[in-house]
């Protein structure tokens, strides 16, 4: 199979070993076929532990980037005693580093932009004092500014104030 996303590269273990390399197992047989694509991932693929985890869990499979690591650093002991896992990482064709990092990055930030709108408009929600809103809206690159004209705006107040003067 040439240049397999990983979807791709599980489904194949999966067809090839005849086994659900997703299960929740540790069966020495799932953890061989899984150490296989955590290696491809990770040595072909160049994708990060974390993203080879959120793979792993999007299939269904509990895991973190510590278990991805872990099964990486074994695979090597585990082609020792199974031949069969040699033989499917030989059906791999890579002919150009996939940049799988950089879309991996897109969807963390379309994710992460998501999170962060749906937290201002909560917070936007919360605070139904009209003021706050406002301060919310200031777009980021005038927070200075507007912050000086608040202070200003205080710091008449706070003259009248001292001086006897309206407030």
């Amino acid at each position: 199979m040439k240049n397999p996303t990983p979807i791709q590269i599980g489904n194949e273990v999966k067809r090839l070993a005849g086994i659900d390399v997703y299960r929740n197992t540790r069966a020495a047989q799932y953890v061989e076929y899984r150490a296989l694509i955590c290696f491809i991932l990770r040595d072909k693929l160049q994708m990060r532990w974390t993203y080879i985890a959120s793979f792993f869990q999007s299939q269904g499979k509990h895991m973190d980037h510590a278990n991805a690591m872990h099964l990486v650093k074994m695979y090597p002991i585990y082609k020792v005693y199974n031949k069969k896992l040699q033989k499917l990482e030989d059906k791999f064709f890579f002919t150009a580093n996939v940049p799988f990092d950089e879309i991996d990055k897109i969807k963390y930030l379309e994710k992460k932009y998501v999170r962060l709108e749906t937290e201002y408009l909560d917070l936007k929600n919360k605070f139904k004092n009209p003021l706050v809103n406002l301060v919310l809206d200031v777009p980021t690159h005038r927070t200075q500014e507007m912050k000086g004209k608040i202070k200003a705006i205080k710091n008449t107040w706070l003259k009248n104030i001292r001086g006897g003067g309206l407030n």
